[in-house]
């Protein structure tokens, strides 16, 4: 069952009222329930014109026009209702208002009368679910919990309590009791919203193939399960295969428009792309829905930077000295050196080929380019194997682990080939020393000046690699020496 389908999510009508000249309310409400929502309308609204005061023939006219999708028409009229409702009524219309928020996805305005209604109902478990939610899409996890871990003990068997809890401590890092969640629903029978949530459970151990698989299962079951297409999307995006990403993030939003990181994403990628004009609005949309957001703030002040290496993937800082690979002893090259860590099976490394060609036959009398060839990234049939890349399976691309060095040699020149890399290959050794000392695994690029020093590195893939910043210090470093 849809967790959608697990909320009460229906708007109240209200029904016991007088009727003065000009107002059929009793022909309103017939008309509304037998499904003329035109004729209903009319009719509401000639009441209205009759008596303004009149709430009920408003909360009804809201009702109605929350039927048709007009929830910005419907929250006016609810707020309007809500102004003069007297207390008995107050609390439903204030409902009916947090709903036409929800369902526009207006999601801080639902939070907010939402959060009124639970001090007032706080044991209403369908109420804490649609507030709990909220928490969720707005990316405040531990509020989440929060509201629903005192209702739990009393609730042993919902699956909709199992479901959003469980998603809330998956994404706050605790593995192990949202796996609990994900456990108990399972055991009920195979259903979307428990792969989806097995998946998101790997998604956050980092497993992220597994976890391509889990939503992919869950994606078959119910393609519209709410957020799964963003994760999806996410995971795609970690396993290299950024089309597909795009393709899951643009799913989301046609459901779901303010899906924050199906919005902060898809920007990314477009902006990677160069296509700006098309990430704006996406940035903007993403700051909207989460204000708290520095990250999509600062995108959309100042574009996306380029990824830095965190504190937990330095690499070789800038300035320190390069190590030498095997025999190519980098202590004082006669000339800069780039060097490309990678393997064929590495996506990233295959989407920044095209950019890397182009520099090395730009740059080919002046810097020294090797593809320094490192364990394959995803290898068929090796410990890699659980890494396996979507795009590698979507574009044919597979190699076994080499087992010998002239095996690893064979890949490298394979690479080569393949890529069409005009630069020689140096092959890091069968103990991996090269891609332990730069900490290059699945792939990185480091810049080596004359003086045996790193003066530029970056990761590789389409939204970490930037062609103009490794050209931009490939010129500051000619000049330095008086070459360019």
């Amino acid at each position: 069952m849809p967790i959608r389908l697990w909320f009460a999510l229906s708007i109240a009508t209200l029904t016991g009222y007088a009727q003065p000249a000009g107002c059929a309310m009793d022909r309103a409400v017939r008309l509304h329930q037998t499904g003329d929502f035109p004729g209903a309308i009319r009719e509401y609204q000639a009441c209205i014109a009759a008596e303004p005061a009149r709430v009920e023939a408003r909360s009804n006219l809201g009702a109605v026009l929350a039927k048709l999708g007009r929830y910005q028409d419907a929250i006016d009229q609810y707020q309007a209702a809500l102004r003069m409702a007297p207390r008995d009524l107050a609390s439903r219309l204030r409902f009916n208002l947090a709903l036409a928020y929800y369902k526009s996805f207006q999601i801080p305005e639902a939070v907010a009368e939402f959060e009124t209604l639970r001090g007032e109902q706080p044991a209403d478990l369908n109420l804490a679910l649609l507030l709990a939610d909220c928490r969720l899409r707005t990316g405040d996890f531990q509020a989440a919990i929060d509201v629903l871990t005192p209702l739990e003990a009393s609730q042993p068997d919902q699956p909709a309590l199992d479901y959003v809890l469980g998603m809330a401590l998956l994404r706050t890092g605790r593995i192990p009791e949202g796996q609990a969640r994900v456990d108990r629903i399972l055991r009920r029978g195979e259903s979307a919203e428990g792969r989806f949530l097995l998946g998101a459970s790997l998604f956050m151990a980092g497993n992220f193939p597994g976890a391509v698989a889990e939503f992919s299962k869950a994606a078959a079951l119910d393609p519209n399960l709410p957020s799964l297409q963003s994760y999806y999307g996410q995971a795609l995006l970690f396993t290299g295969d950024a089309d597909g990403a795009a393709v899951a993030f643009r799913k989301e939003l046609a459901a779901n428009p303010n899906d924050f990181d199906a919005n902060f994403q898809l920007a990314s990628i477009l902006a990677h792309r160069g296509k700006p004009d098309e990430a704006r609005p996406l940035l903007a949309r993403a700051v909207q829905v989460r204000p708290g957001s520095a990250e999509a703030r600062e995108a959309l002040g100042k574009g996306f930077p380029a990824d830095q290496p965190t504190q937990a993937d330095p690499g070789i800082a800038v300035g320190s000295r390069a190590p030498a690979i095997g025999t190519l002893d980098l202590g004082r090259p006669t000339k800069p050196v780039v060097l490309v860590f990678g393997s064929y099976t590495c996506p990233k490394l295959r989407s920044s080929a095209a950019a890397l060609k182009r520099i090395a036959e730009q740059y080919r009398d002046r810097i020294d380019f090797r593809l320094v060839y490192i364990r394959e990234a995803h290898a068929q049939g090796g410990p890699e194997s659980q890494w396996q890349s979507t795009i590698n399976i979507k574009e044919g691309v597979s190699l076994a682990p080499a087992r010998t060095l002239p095996e690893k040699q064979e890949h490298a020149a394979l690479c080569l080939r393949k890529l069409e890399l005009p630069f020689p290959a140096v092959i890091d050794g069968m103990d991996g020393a090269a891609e332990t000392a730069y900490q290059a695994w699945p792939s990185r690029l480091y810049l080596v000046g004359r003086d045996g020093k790193v003066a530029f590195s970056t990761r590789l893939g389409e939204l970490e690699f930037r062609p103009a910043d490794l050209e931009t210090a490939i010129r500051e470093i000619l000049s330095k020496t008086g070459v360019e």
